[in-house]
């Protein structure tokens, strides 16, 4: 990956010292995200989108209905900005001004370009719904030529980013008295798979689901 260094435009100015330019931490967020907020301005009135994602290297995929704002906004080449975010903790302090939370953060700019050859886009939509579950692409039933022609896909460059992410406890200052203090883990946890019809639960789902739990439990 070869990205700009941040800009004034990217760069963190509030507890600079929580930042963080390193593309492996960018990746780990992405690579755990599901749903990106996609900002984006006409004619001076701001817009933000929440989209499913897929990332790719130096590029976020994004899809969308053709005659969408958004699309046609992003057809145009415009710029756009990327915003990703992981709740890790409830960070309770004694005083209330102290209160926080843990988490990480990634702000992502880039100009956006469409991907028009059936190939690619049949190969995006591979790899998203193997990002979202693993293996289903073996199991379910890839797209048509109709509707690969009724989706607009789009791949955004990612060409500057910043990372923020806050660890640790509460911040608690001296004598504060006997105010309860600490932080409550928070993550995702997937519930038991419910069958659809008499279908069994394929293995690859269950497993899923059970290494997802154990490790977003530690």
């Amino acid at each position: 990956m070869d990205w700009m260094p941040p800009s004034d435009i990217s760069k963190v100015k509030r507890h600079a010292e929580r930042a963080s330019y390193e593309k492996e931490e960018l990746e780990s967020i992405m690579d755990n995200g599901y749903v990106c907020q996609v900002g984006f301005q006409i004619s001076g009135q701001p817009f933000i989108i929440p989209m499913m994602y897929y990332n790719d290297s130096d590029f976020i995929y994004i899809h969308g209905s053709p005659g969408a704002r958004i699309i046609n906004h992003l057809r145009e080449g415009n710029r756009v900005v990327i915003a990703i975010l992981e709740i890790n903790g409830l960070v309770l302090a004694k005083r209330l001004a102290n209160n926080s939370m843990n988490y990480r953060s990634a702000i992502i700019y880039g100009n956006a370009e469409e991907v028009d050859a059936k190939n690619e886009k049949y190969e995006m939509f591979k790899r998203w719904i193997d990002k979202m579950m693993p293996g289903r692409s073996f199991e379910t039933l890839l797209p048509s030529d109709q509707e690969l022609k009724g989706v607009s896909v789009f791949r955004v460059k990612i060409e500057e980013f910043s990372v923020k992410i806050r660890r640790g406890g509460p911040i608690d200052e001296g004598n504060e008295g006997e105010i309860w203090s600490g932080v409550i883990p928070f993550f995702v946890e997937f519930g038991q798979p419910k069958y659809s019809s008499t279908q069994f639960i394929p293995q690859y789902v269950t497993k899923f689901v059970e290494q997802n739990n154990s490790r977003n439990r530690k």
